[in-house]
């Protein structure tokens, strides 16, 4: 499968806006879709990454991933055929990440997942993504757990249907869940989500790509203060002793990932085989009764879509 044509949410800075470079670089990468939610910060982005590679491939495509309607008009409004996309945007959701939507789910879910699941539902109906096509989601370690930063496991214990929308509707929350569960627990729901739609679609390719501890990410500024303080010590303790990488590694996994269509298969949550940095690795080794559990991860998908 060639992968000529590129999308990436939340392309404008961090972690988004190096893979665009990154991708720009490579032979046979076509054009970049820039899809972001500010107009102003796209355009500056465009410049900088046609400054940084000399390659005029860029295009902006302007979606705001918390908003279900903004994800409706992007898709219609693409004009460019898609083979692959990076669903990169998201983030800790800001002050208020548990406040509900009028979607009825949480900020932060929305912007991590819900909307990302409709644009892609959009783009398919639409015939805007190649049938070929592959679909990256990015997760987190938070989202299986991490011992080295004292993340446990999200709070997921058998992944039934109703738990997952306990998740999206922030009522599996109490005042006593840590932010690092409610994250955590949102981007597992994500990756379930693209391990079903790998086996409903078998002519593409849908797989997780955690970027690992990448520090100098844009991720952290939506954070509340303290968590956000709290990860970014934690991020250069980590770089300092060689457990943890800069933006440009995480980035790379993106492209590297979804260029090599031959040993990054599809249904799989690629992410450190140790740590938080290094080789990559079938994430499912961290946590097989729920990662590796099929019934999981169709209730994930089906718990999303009673939202759409």
């Amino acid at each position: 499968m060639t992968v000529s044509n590129i999308l990436i949410t939340g392309a404008n800075s961090g972690l988004g806006f190096e893979a665009a470079r990154q991708f720009a670089l490579r032979d046979g990468v076509e054009k970049i879709v820039l899809a972001c939610r500010n107009k102003a910060r796209a355009d500056e982005a465009l410049q900088k990454l046609e400054a940084q590679t000399g390659k005029r491939i860029f295009e902006i495509l302007i979606v705001d991933v918390g908003d279900l309607e903004s994800c409706r008009k992007a898709a219609e409004t693409l004009t460019t055929k898609i083979d692959g996309v990076v669903l990169n945007a998201g983030g800790g959701g800001g002050i208020e990440p548990t406040n509900v939507t009028k979607d009825g789910v949480t900020f932060i879910f929305a912007i991590n997942v819900l909307g990302h699941v409709n644009f892609v539902d959009r783009m398919m109906d639409k015939g805007k993504l190649s049938e070929t096509g592959s679909v990256m989601y990015v997760a987190s370690f938070a989202a299986r757990g991490a011992p080295e930063v004292r993340v446990p496991k999200p709070p997921i214990r058998k992944g039934s249907v109703e738990e997952w929308t306990a998740v999206a509707d922030g009522t599996k929350f109490g005042e006593s869940s840590s932010y690092t569960d409610i994250y955590g627990a949102t981007k597992l729901m994500g990756a379930m989500w693209t391990m079903s739609m790998a086996r409903k679609h078998s002519k593409m390719r849908f797989m997780t790509i955690d970027p690992g501890m990448a520090r100098g990410t844009s991720g952290t500024k939506s954070l509340p203060v303290f968590q956000r303080l709290t990860m970014e010590t934690a991020m250069w303790v980590m770089q300092t002793l060689g457990r943890a990488h800069s933006v440009d590694v995480g980035a790379k996994r993106y492209v590297d990932v979804m260029l090599n269509t031959h040993d990054f298969t599809s249904g799989v949550w690629w992410g450190s085989k140790n740590g938080l940095t290094g080789q990559l690795a079938d994430q499912v080794e961290h946590w097989p009764e729920i990662i590796g559990n099929e019934a999981a991860q169709d209730n994930a998908n089906m718990a999303i879509h009673k939202f759409l």
